[in-house]
C-alpha cells in the first residue's frame, strides 16, 4: 500500500469544488484510500491550516467549517497523530472563543496526562484544568 502526505490544497478542492476538475482527481484518490490501496497521512498543522482557510478564505461559518472537517476526517483511511484529540479539540472549537491549536495542545496533554507550560489564561477555561504558570 503506498504512503501519501496529504497537502492542505487536496482536502480544500474536495471540500470547496472550487477547482472541479481538481476536485474530481481527489475525489478519485480518496475512493482508492477506501479501497485500502492508499494509506493518507494528514498532519496536524495541515487541519489547522484546512480550518484557517475555510473559514477566512473561503468565509464558513466556524460550524459549517468543523462540520466539514469531521466528516471528511473520520474514515479511518486517514492517518492523524492524536485523531481522537484532534476530534475533541475540533468539537470544543464549535462552541468556544479558543484557537483550535491552543485545543488540540488541550486535548492532546488531557490524552497523555501532561500538563501545558503557558501563559494563555484561555487554557483555564477548560476542565480539567492543565495550565502551568511558568
Amino acid at each position: 500500500m503506498k504512503k501519501l502526505i496529504v497537502d492542505t490544497n487536496i482536502f480544500l478542492r474536495f471540500l470547496t469544488n472550487d477547482i472541479p476538475e481538481q476536485a474530481a482527481r481527489v475525489e478519485k484518490r480518496f475512493k482508492d484510500a477506501e479501497k485500502g490501496k492508499l494509506h493518507l497521512i494528514v498532519f496536524q498543522i495541515t487541519l489547522v491550516e484546512v480550518l484557517f482557510q475555510l473559514e477566512h478564505w473561503y468565509r464558513l461559518k466556524k460550524n459549517e467549517a468543523v462540520e466539514k472537517m469531521i466528516k471528511l476526517f473520520s474514515p479511518n483511511w486517514f492517518e492523524i497523530d492524536h485523531k481522537d484529540a484532534v476530534f475533541e479539540a475540533l468539537s470544543i472549537y464549535k462552541s468556544r472563543s479558543i484557537d483550535f491549536v491552543d485545543l488540540m495542545m488541550w486535548a492532546i496533554a488531557k490524552k497523555s496526562k501532561s500538563a501545558i507550560l503557558s501563559f494563555d489564561k484561555d487554557f483555564d477555561k477548560l476542565e480539567p484544568k492543565l495550565r502551568l504558570n511558568p
